[in-house]
């Protein structure tokens, strides 16, 4: 697979990456400067988040009409389903618990593209971001432990996120490809989305750095 569907992708993450380092949280982490009790809170939000996103993820997949974009979001929803099997380790799910709305906007956009985004364009978005979401895991996962001595079993969600995943990311450029050549995707849109998708995903760290200091 050749051409302007790996170079679009790769564009729009070069336009991201100047932010990625504003996450606030995860210095903290690989420092072991974050309390312990972040590893619960990123848990909890993480239940409402991953059991959101994969509806909203098999929502997309029923909407595209294109073969490889059904499968990238099919793909993304069985993955949501794996990692929410992996979260009980680190935290048990707490029924009087309160969202944080600088972490719940992210699945909310999610939500919102299901319904009104181009499939294309989403896909665009999302694997821009995976670089940064994929380090800031990997780190979480190290730091875990390293600094606070965690076992593998609580580390799992964020080793499965932290993993790359060519597969995935293969099935994403062969769904640009094919919008592309059919004139079916707007790169405005997609880098819109993409922009988007930074701010929230750094409003969901950053609010539990900046609850962590309150604390």
């Amino acid at each position: 697979m050749t051409g302007s569907a790996r170079e679009l992708i790769g564009a729009v993450q070069a336009e991201l990456a100047p932010r990625d380092d504003e996450n606030r949280l995860v210095p903290l982490v690989e420092a072991g400067e974050a309390p312990r009790e972040v590893f619960a809170a990123i848990a909890a939000e993480e239940y409402r988040i991953v059991r959101s996103d994969w509806r909203s993820f098999l929502h997309l997949a029923a909407r595209s009409q294109e073969q490889w974009a059904r499968e990238f979001f099919a793909t993304l929803a069985a993955g949501e389903g794996l990692a929410l099997g992996k979260l009980a380790a680190l935290a048990e799910e707490r029924p009087g618990f309160e969202p944080r709305a600088g972490c719940q906007a992210y699945p909310a956009f999610v939500a919102w593209l299901a319904l009104n985004g181009e499939p294309a364009d989403v896909i665009v978005a999302i694997v821009a971001n995976f670089a940064a979401f994929g380090r800031y895991c990997a780190a979480i996962a190290a730091a875990m432990r390293e600094r606070y001595g965690f076992e593998d079993e609580a580390c799992a969600f964020f080793d499965f996120f932290g993993t790359p995943s060519p597969e995935l990311e293969e099935l994403a450029v062969r769904a640009v490809q094919a919008a592309l050549d059919a004139g079916d995707l707007s790169e405005k849109d997609a880098r819109t989305h993409a922009r988007l998708f930074q701010q929230y995903e750094l409003d969901f760290w950053n609010t539990l750095a900046d609850d962590g200091r309150r604390d």
